[in-house]
């Protein structure tokens, strides 16, 4: 057979370039449906029930505002900065996302819609300035999302060993893309489930209601929802894109008839 090698007893017939461009449009197509049906569908309930709570967004604000110097945050120099007064009209100034900025300290919100976010935010600037463990997790937010991202690129890379050989260090990272795409999110889901839960203690010591604070929980609870979603979602995506990746590259192993190699 042209092309074709031994290994281990076995006869295998490398993959033509043609075969690994083909694994490679399949598998990229399938990561992003994956991971992009499953973000959207899991985000949608966090942003109706946002969209919603603007209406009484007036029993959040005041006590939103108040909760900075509650918390001593602002003798850490955090600042509340009111987006909607923001000559840019993006998504922090239209009121459908708000952020904590560690670099600067400061806490990017509509503060006339959506000051029930406003709490988680500060309870990623307590994790960012205040306490071991939220801190460590505040930092290794970002090395994790960009291993994960890297893992995406590794999923689609060639593989040019048969199955059974022997794996070095690269090969087992290849193997094992999935796995540590989602664990490496895994830094980021716990970070916003403490923000999520300094908040709501934040909340309840500025004395907002207990009404309001049932409210915020489960916004909080489906915001959370969408980042372990992510994390699972990243880790399905990149393991699928692995396999389909795998199947097309890898060389094929072939039946062989003795007699036509001997006789």
């Amino acid at each position: 057979m042209v092309n074709s090698y031994y290994y281990s007893g076995n006869m295998y017939i490398p993959r033509t370039e043609e075969d690994r461009q083909k694994g490679f449009l399949i598998g990229s197509a399938v990561y992003g449906a994956i991971l992009g049906s499953m973000l959207k569908y899991a985000g949608k309930p966090f942003a109706n029930q946002l969209q919603k709570e603007q209406v009484n967004n007036h029993l959040y604000r005041d006590t939103f505002i108040k909760s900075l110097n509650v918390s001593g945050l602002d003798k850490k120099g955090v600042q509340i900065i009111p987006m909607e007064f923001s000559k840019i009209m993006d998504d922090y100034a239209r009121g459908t996302n708000a952020c904590y900025v560690p670099s600067q300290k400061i806490v990017k919100i509509n503060t006339q819609k959506i000051s029930i976010a406003g709490f988680h935010e500060l309870g990623h600037a307590m994790n960012d300035l205040m306490g071991k463990g939220g801190k460590i997790l505040s930092k290794m937010r970002w090395p994790g999302r960009t291993i994960a991202g890297i893992m995406s690129y590794i999923a689609l890379f060639s593989r040019s060993k048969p199955k059974d050989a022997p794996k070095d260090f690269t090969d087992k990272v290849k193997d094992n893309c999935g796995k540590i795409a989602f664990l490496s999110m895994l830094p980021t889901v716990f970070e916003e489930g403490l923000a999520s839960y300094k908040g709501i203690k934040l909340a309840r010591k500025s004395g907002l209601s207990e009404p309001l604070i049932k409210n915020m929980k489960k916004l909080y609870s489906k915001a959370l929802l969408t980042y372990a979603t992510h994390a699972v979602g990243m880790g399905l995506a990149v393991g699928a894109s692995s396999m389909i990746m795998d199947y097309f590259s890898r060389p094929k192993k072939v039946k062989i008839d003795e007699s036509d190699l001997f006789g």
